[in-house]
């Protein structure tokens, strides 16, 4: 924490009894009293923190006000320093007294609980330098070297299905706490390499067996699927096209009512992105790419959620000589209280 001997002896008192409300409230009195403005701030973000905990996990009312605390959060300079431990034991209280990107952890003989060990692929924690701290209630705690990589946290939470909170920790801690927690060994590092190039054509996966998708595609099908819904759904498009040609593989997202050509990929990425997509939407890739080929539409749908705001994807498959087809509807899922 910065060094100040009343916010510091708060801070202090505050970590053994950190789920009191009232607690941090009377702090952000004393902060909006000191006149300084990144004190206020930070008072701002505690008060409007504690007001979205009346309302709904999903409810507008909670979202904007959440919305509005995060605008605070550049402003605050505090930096805490707590063992990881402590902050799995009350991540959510932690987080209504400092963003989360303030927050440092401790990894020194922190120990991954099973679950998040489980949930995190080794390959996501090494390209990614992240490190599971434990999965709360569909949300996975995350400590990396850069908490405010955006991007990363995007990518994580379509990769994994998961909302993702990132807190900070030392560069070299991540990587020894990896090396504990899937062993130290050589690794290869396949984000240096072009992601299209490292495609794959996966074999046939049939729908008795889904646990053979990671089997068969690739990292970069599956990374290549993820930003690619995570892209349409940031431009504000409500529908992918993917479309085979003579020679490659093409992408176009409807924005506002008209098609935007995004780009072009590789033709043999077919196969793996359209089992991997199939998959997703529970439709059977042997219907897909059945000989002879049939004019079939398949449809099935899957549900993401980005920054607690939840998607629903329908899925439209259509097989024809020259290869499937992919199309996907975009629609926002209403909250509880829409």
């Amino acid at each position: 924490m910065q060094k100040h001997p009343d916010a510091d002896a708060f801070v202090r008192e505050y970590l053994t009894r950190p789920t009191s409300a009232t607690t941090r409230l009377v702090f952000a009195d004393w902060l909006e009293e000191t006149g300084v403005p990144h004190n206020a701030a930070w008072a701002y973000f505690i008060r409007l923190r504690n007001e979205a905990e009346r309302y709904g996990t999903d409810s507008d009312e909670r979202l904007e006000l959440l919305r509005q605390a995060d605008e605070y959060a550049p402003k605050i300079r505090a930096q805490l320093t707590i063992a990881a431990s402590l902050f799995v034991g009350y991540p959510k209280s932690l987080l209504q007294l400092l963003p989360a990107s303030n927050i440092t952890v401790r990894l020194a003989n922190f120990e991954v609980p099973p679950p998040a060990f489980e949930l995190m692929p080794e390959s996501v924690a090494r390209e990614n330098l992240v490190l599971p701290l434990d999965e709360q209630q569909q949300t996975l705690l995350v400590a990396t070297p850069h908490p405010h990589n955006y991007d990363t946290v995007q990518k994580l939470s379509f990769i994994l299905n998961r909302d993702i909170i990132q807190v900070a920790a030392d560069e070299s801690d991540v990587l020894a706490a990896i090396n504990r927690a899937f062993g130290d060994h050589e690794y290869e590092n396949f984000d240096s390499a072009p992601l299209i190039t490292g495609f794959t054509d996966p074999p046939m996966i049939r729908r008795h067996d889904v646990a053979a998708e990671y089997e068969s595609v690739s990292d970069p099908v599956v990374r290549f699927v993820n930003l690619l819904a995570a892209e349409a759904i940031g431009a504000r498009a409500d529908r992918i096209l993917l479309y085979p040609d003579i020679h490659f593989l093409g992408v176009r997202y409807r924005i506002d009512g008209e098609w935007v050509e995004e780009e072009q990929v590789p033709l043999r990425v077919l196969r793996g992105v359209t089992t991997r997509l199939a998959i997703m939407g529970q439709i059977d890739p042997d219907r897909v790419f059945a000989q002879p080929f049939g004019m079939e539409l398949l449809t099935g749908e899957f549900v993401i959620r980005v920054h607690e705001r939840r998607f629903r994807l329908r899925v439209t498959i259509q097989p024809s000589p020259d290869g499937p087809a992919t199309q996907l509807d975009i629609a926002r899922e209403p909250t509880e209280n829409s």
